[in-house]
């Protein structure tokens, strides 16, 4: 097993870390393969898009982007301009001697200032086209700069975030005619510049809601934006204008399109939360593998003392016993990412006597939390996971704390090392 602790932290991986993240990169590459398999069953030239933003969701950028390169991957997302670069270099360094960077694909899918173009064309990056007026302003840059860059188009479809307007018949008329436009007067010309339009996509709002005998259903939102979608590039493909990357599918609708929409798996499908293995879950009658976990939260027992009848624990006295408890002290607290909304959930203690669940009491601290092991053969020492043995555990934090896995992801915060290899 190899220890890593993210190359932009100042802090040392000690010996004996109080707590720590293990992320199983087995479990990487199998769950991609997982998604993928189902996408080249019904679609074989499909390929990934890994996104891999915000530090591959509290993963580890090195460690996870250099297993999905071993995996076959060659196309990355990421949010920002900065990571996008970050992600480049780092690319450079992996495949230096074995295949040129070159060959792999960046694609920023929020916002990069035009000013950046020159930023853009030297490290080979695609940015998203949030709008016409946008586009026209990354094209005047990159003239101004004489060099080229690459763009996907956006469409809003119906998340109303970014992209072109295609909502209504009118919307998707005038996004045809405007791409239209800004296709001729992107072309890059001798005196230098351009803007290439390499790719159309839209994010779906709500593919993890709308259920499998639900997804093919007129009114659902899911099949609106693709018919959407298909609008705008029919529009362009009749117009003699196709992108080369077409790209629909989010995580949800990776695991859901197979099955009942084979089509719209198009060029390109891609892989978030999915890929670390949190989000929506295959059938139980489509006989392909579970998704794994990619990150084990751990941390063990630092002390052990009982809770007198009457006293209470912790900040504000919130929880209260009018019994002896045994109570044990964990060195993890929201400052780790190990939130205060946590209190009353369970953890797991790994005993010699077998695995046993005790639940937080009192207010998690900045530091350290508490949890009531009355009864179990608990010691200090004692090994404890705080999430990550399967999805379930996750989800029950992300329910009790009133959002979702991906946002506790990427709350671990930089103090809690991160150990790379297989749980």
């Amino acid at each position: 097993m190899m220890n890593h602790i993210r190359l932009h932290e100042g802090f040392p991986l000690l010996p004996h870390p109080r707590a720590r993240a293990v992320i199983d990169t087995k479990a990487l590459t199998q769950n991609y393969h997982t998604l993928l398999g189902p996408v080249k069953a019904v679609s074989p030239s499909t390929y990934a898009i890994a996104v891999v933003k915000a530090d591959a969701y509290g993963h580890g950028i090195r460690p996870v982007v250099s297993a999905l390169l071993e995996a076959g991957c060659r196309s990355f997302a990421v949010a920002c301009p900065e990571e996008a670069v970050a992600l480049r270099r780092l690319l450079r360094e992996l495949l230096s001697g074995t295949a040129s960077d070159l060959d792999t694909d960046i694609l920023v899918l929020g916002y990069t200032d035009p000013q950046n173009a020159p930023i853009l064309a030297a490290y080979h990056i695609a940015t998203a086209l949030l709008s016409e007026e946008y586009a026209r302003r990354l094209l005047a840059c990159a003239k101004e700069a004489r060099v080229t860059v690459k763009g996907h188009i956006a469409l809003d479809t119906g998340m109303n975030r970014i992209g072109f307007p295609a909502h209504t018949e009118e919307e998707i008329s005038e996004a045809v005619t405007a791409i239209q436009r800004l296709w001729r007067e992107g072309t890059p010309t001798p005196e230098g510049g351009g803007l290439i339009f390499d790719g159309l996509f839209t994010h779906f709002a709500r593919a993890d809601e709308d259920f499998d005998t639900e997804m093919t259903h007129p009114d659902s939102l899911t099949m609106t934006q693709y018919t959407r979608y298909r609008r705008v590039y029919d529009g362009l493909v009749a117009k003699g204008i196709r992108p080369r990357v077409c790209h629909i599918c989010n995580s949800a609708a990776t695991v859901r399109f197979p099955g009942v929409c084979p089509e719209g798996c198009l060029d390109a499908v891609r892989l978030g939360i999915n890929l670390y293995g949190y989000g929506v879950h295959y059938p139980e009658n489509q006989g392909v593998s579970c998704m794994k976990p990619t990150m084990r939260l751990e941390t063990a027992v630092t002390h052990i003392h009982t809770l007198l009848p009457g006293e209470t624990v912790g900040y504000g006295g919130t929880y209260r016993s009018d019994t002896p408890r045994l109570l044990a002290t964990l060195p993890v607290g929201y400052a780790d990412g190990w939130l205060r909304a946590f209190s009353g959930c369970t953890v797991t203690f790994h005993t010699e006597k077998g695995d046993f669940t005790a639940p937080i009491v009192g207010r998690v601290c900045m530091d350290q939390c508490m949890a009531d092991v009355t009864g179990l053969p608990v010691a200090v020492g004692t090994p404890v996971t705080l999430f990550g043995q399967d999805p379930a555990q996750l989800e029950a934090l992300a329910e009790r704390a009133h959002t979702i896995p991906y946002e506790l992801l990427c709350l671990i915060t930089a103090r809690i090392p991160r150990v790379y290899g297989e749980n």
